[in-house]
């Protein structure tokens, strides 16, 4: 069988999978997990977020750990719009970091518990929490902010409101050879309330179909990278200082296109 998801209005993607093992359906959400040949297992959330089992370290230590090793002293993680946990476990590498997980469908997430490797090592993890809503967190302020979807300029003024004076946040957008038009303003949504604001994208993996950015009041992705933590991170499959440097690298026609957008 054949599973389409659409990218863009004018562009889809197709896999091949044996059967689907899963369908749950709550009031918001709809999950589909199928068995792949290729990809172990391949969920897809409401027909269009696609999580590929095999692959999920590659958007998962990507996201966590350029987020980490930006930061000298991180202690706050939140994460924010999906619900890849996966990117709690990375940022869980860090002894120093607490992490709070945002997301009302409860059952959906918990219907992912086969499917994300490290599900019940997260969920019972001290330093990890749950919420249902954003409004009924404690009340302090986060160093990383971390938004598995795309946010629209009020969500990231809230989510701004939430960080500390030095604080970091990433989010996925749109891809920008696809939808150049919704990354940009991406772009100039974050520009509004951040100092820093630099897409990036991750090197060497078939999940081509999206980007992402971060957005900084203070710590600059490349110049504060920091070296000596990325060197003591153990068991990754994907990141390092590499992959960190080359994920903010962009082509001429892009960083034309993006002048006096980009904040780097």
């Amino acid at each position: 069988m054949w599973i389409t998801r659409q990218i863009s209005p004018n562009f889809r993607q197709e896999y091949t999978a044996e059967t689907k093992i899963l369908d749950v359906r709550s009031t918001e959400h709809i999950l589909e997990i199928f068995k792949s040949d290729d990809f172990e297992q391949i969920a897809i959330i409401d027909e269009k977020y696609m999580l590929l089992k095999k692959y999920l370290y590659v958007e998962s230590e990507l996201n966590a750990q350029i987020a980490t090793c930006s930061h000298p002293a991180p202690h706050n993680a939140l994460i924010l719009g999906g619900f890849n946990l996966e990117v709690a476990y990375e940022l869980l590498r860090h002894q120093e970091l607490s992490v709070d997980f945002v997301q009302n469908d409860d059952k959906i997430l918990d219907s992912l518990i086969s499917f994300l490797p490290h599900f019940s090592l997260v969920t019972k993890d001290d330093r990890f929490k749950r919420y249902q809503k954003a409004i009924d967190l404690e009340i302090k302020k986060y160093d990383l902010v971390i938004c598995l979807n795309q946010p629209n300029k009020h969500e990231i003024d809230g989510i701004s409101r939430l960080l500390s004076k030095e604080g970091i946040l990433i989010f996925a957008t749109k891809h920008p050879l696809l939808e150049f038009d919704s990354f940009k303003m991406s772009l100039l949504n974050a520009g509004e309330f951040f100092e820093i604001v630099m897409p990036f994208f991750a090197p060497l993996s078939i999940l081509a179909d999206k980007g992402f950015v971060f957005a900084s009041k203070r710590y600059h992705p490349l110049a504060d990278m920091l070296l000596q933590k990325i060197d003591m991170l153990e068991g990754l499959k994907y990141y390092n200082a590499d992959i960190h440097q080359g994920a903010f690298g962009l082509p001429h026609i892009l960083l034309n296109q993006l002048k006096g957008v980009l904040k780097n």
